[in-house]
């Protein structure tokens, strides 16, 4: 059955039921504004099995091939939050040896996937169009291929599942089944940022921005953040995502001698000013300035 789906590029209607259950975010969010959900999808366990060996095939061509970016360790083997957190912990903690001051910026994206095709029509139409975008994987894909992430997402039926706090989702189809897109997603982004002279990584979604500079250049380097953070606005704005500034986090790093000279007038990020925290959640894993 499954072989047959997959010559045939043509993935079964019966498979594409999904149960949608809404999950907050964090703790102490309102639990009456719908931003503060996450969808969790549930297909059937045939649907999810046969995703399993898409998945499978497609990340084996895009690791035989070097495709994948190194600074992105979304749905990965091998990579995981803690080998995240571990790089720019340890990157961050040599500058501030050798006695430089570093800035560390938590970018929000706001409904991050949730936006990629906000304003399709259809299914079939957005899910064509998100196809366009990841230029590297969809110039290797044989029509078959095509044909069948096509009718992946076409005509997927999502039924609400709600908890005790009734709240009313508005659920994408190209939601949690495009996920591990993201890895080709954010390329551009990874060089964006490169390009600003600061140093990026990546988990899905989540983008943390860092960089260090002696002492005296501080604000140099809070300018340096100011243009990388705006340029990021602008490529996700192209790209159908939303920087949401008001949940970004700035959090400088220094040693305890060298704390006064920290900044403490924050910087404007997307038109927004941000003020710099003594402690950050990273990664679900909390990072404090001593």
């Amino acid at each position: 059955m499954f072989n047959r789906s997959l010559s045939e590029g043509n993935f079964p209607a019966v498979f594409k039921e999904a149960s949608i259950t809404p999950v907050m975010k964090k703790r102490g969010l309102d639990a009456a504004d719908t931003s503060s959900y996450r969808s969790i999808s549930n297909l059937p366990v045939l649907s999810k099995l046969l995703e399993h060996l898409v998945v499978r095939q497609l990340m084996g061509y895009l690791s035989s091939a070097d495709l994948l970016p190194s600074l992105q360790s979304g749905f990965r083997q091998g990579h995981s939050t803690e080998t995240a957190v571990l790089r720019v912990l340890s990157d961050i903690l040599q500058s501030v040896d050798r006695g430089d001051t570093a800035a560390l910026i938590l970018l929000d994206l706001s409904a991050a996937f949730d936006t990629v095709e906000s304003t399709m029509r259809s299914c079939y139409t957005g899910c064509r169009q998100f196809l366009a975008l990841m230029t590297v994987l969809i110039d290797r894909l044989s029509p078959t291929s095509q044909a069948g992430i096509s009718t992946y997402a076409a005509g997927l039926r999502n039924q609400p599942s709600f908890t005790s706090s009734a709240v009313c989702l508005r659920v994408l189809c190209c939601r949690d089944q495009f996920c591990w897109s993201c890895k080709l997603y954010t390329v551009e982004l990874i060089s964006l940022i490169e390009r600003h002279g600061l140093s990026p990584q990546l988990y899905a979604d989540d983008t943390q921005v860092y960089g260090p500079c002696p002492p005296a250049a501080v604000d140099a380097l809070s300018s340096q953040v100011t243009e990388c953070a705006d340029d990021i606005a602008t490529w996700m704005k192209s790209n159908r995502l939303q920087l949401c500034p008001d949940k970004t986090e700035v959090l400088w790093c220094a040693t305890s001698r060298r704390q006064h000279q920290l900044p403490f007038t924050g910087m404007l990020i997307n038109g927004v000013h941000i003020t710099p925290v003594k402690s950050v959640r990273d990664l679900d894993r909390h990072l404090h300035r001593s």
